[in-house]
């Protein structure tokens, strides 16, 4: 069955994570995504992290399912090309700093002028108004400056950064969304749009119930390790082996974990009562849930809890996790056939659908792979290529 959007086509002018990881998404529902890169530099994630067969990681991860144009849109000819391919895109995604894009006529009023079906998508740091809107980020210091790292770690310790980049890839998610939005309403108007979405945005919609305590009671969240704030018992629990979270987060199901530790005398102890009392007390109560959970193996404690129907779950490595039989029966592992590098793996998308199959349809591109094949689907002679190359335009 043909994919969603087939036909369409993007113009990624964006780097590293979120822009990036967005595009890659807009590919695998069947979009014609073209990713425009430095002449000889390309993406800066093309030089971070591991490398496997000379290619970063970093850059594999989030860029499948597109073809790489390399293009100096400093150059009046190379901003005439971005100009020429817009003007047949649906979609452009961009997060330059400022108004960087404007300044080149490459902003979305100068390229909606030109495509008024464009919708043009603007990914910032802080947000598209205010006095951060022009300043750089990345996702740690959106972690710091959102608040994520106060309440990340151990109740003792300083501030953590979330391991995974969540607000980068978070970011991803929302403006893949925003710009999905934005197509169906043009399938009404007939019209494009300017979206915009910003890390710091994402970073505080992913506080959600933390935000609407503190907006509401003005309380701040503290760490708590692997746990959450305001919920006890909840978080990880050391067993003979490894490690298990759980926790109960109704009366129901503390009652159930106290049986099923041995720990019935806590269901009737004041200090427990309720949940209030139970957040209040959580360091003696995890004192005994420590010295519980510390009489068999995880695997046991996983047995008894799920026949019982208690939600537990083991702390994996990423190794135990990416091999585990639920992790593949949902394709979240994907392989694709590199260029340069060979097979590589990736994480598949987080997303399926009844109607049809998603999944890589293009290995991440090396860079300027189809730089010549591009500019010749855009009309450009053989000759006009030959020309920017010896200028390095492209």
């Amino acid at each position: 069955m043909t994919l969603p959007l087939e036909g369409y086509k993007v113009l990624d002018i964006s780097r590293v994570l979120a822009g990036p990881y967005c595009c890659s998404l807009l590919g695998e529902v069947g979009a014609e995504v073209i990713k425009i890169e430095r002449p000889g530099l390309g993406d800066e994630n093309r030089r971070w992290g591991a490398l496997w067969n000379g290619e970063s990681l970093d850059y594999l991860s989030v860029n499948r399912n597109k073809r790489s144009l390399t293009v100096d849109i400093k150059r009046p000819e190379g901003q005439e090309i971005i100009r020429r391919i817009a003007a047949q895109a649906d979609v452009l995604v961009e997060n330059f700093s400022g108004p960087v894009l404007d300044g080149l006529g490459l902003g979305y009023e100068q390229l909606s002028a030109i495509n008024p079906r464009l919708v043009y998508c603007s990914i910032s740091a802080y947000g598209a108004k205010g006095p951060m809107k022009d300043k750089p980020g990345y996702d740690g210091a959106v972690q710091a400056f959102s608040g994520h790292m106060s309440m990340t770690g151990e109740p003792d310790g300083g501030p953590v950064r979330t391991g995974a980049s969540v607000v980068d890839l978070g970011t991803g998610i929302t403006a893949y969304g925003a710009v999905m939005t934005a197509l169906m309403q043009r399938t009404r108007t007939g019209k494009g749009q300017k979206v915009t979405v910003s890390l710091l945005q994402t970073a505080l919609a992913l506080m959600a119930q933390h935000a609407a305590s503190f907006l509401m009671h003005g309380e701040e969240p503290k760490r708590a390790g692997a746990g959450v704030s305001h919920l006890a018992p909840y978080g990880a629990f050391r067993t003979q082996d490894s490690w298990v979270v759980t926790g109960a987060l109704n009366e129901a199901s503390w009652q159930k974990l106290c049986g099923l530790l041995g720990c019935e005398a806590l269901v009737d102890d004041p200090r427990f009562a309720d949940g209030a009392l139970r957040v209040k007390h959580r360091a003696a109560l995890d004192e005994y849930f420590h010295a519980a959970f510390g009489k068999k193996t995880s695997a046991e404690w996983t047995v008894i809890f799920e026949e019982a129907g208690v939600v537990i779950a083991p702390v994996n490595t990423l190794r135990e996790s990416l091999n585990h039989p639920q992790v593949l029966a949902n394709d979240m592992v994907v392989s694709v056939q590199h260029a340069t590098a060979g097979e590589v793996k990736l994480t598949g998308a987080p997303m399926s659908f009844s109607s049809w199959d998603i999944g890589p349809r293009r290995a991440p591109p090396a860079l300027a792979q189809h730089t010549g094949e591009i500019l010749d689907e855009y009309g450009y002679t053989a000759e006009q290529i030959a020309a920017f190359r010896e200028q390095k335009v492209v």
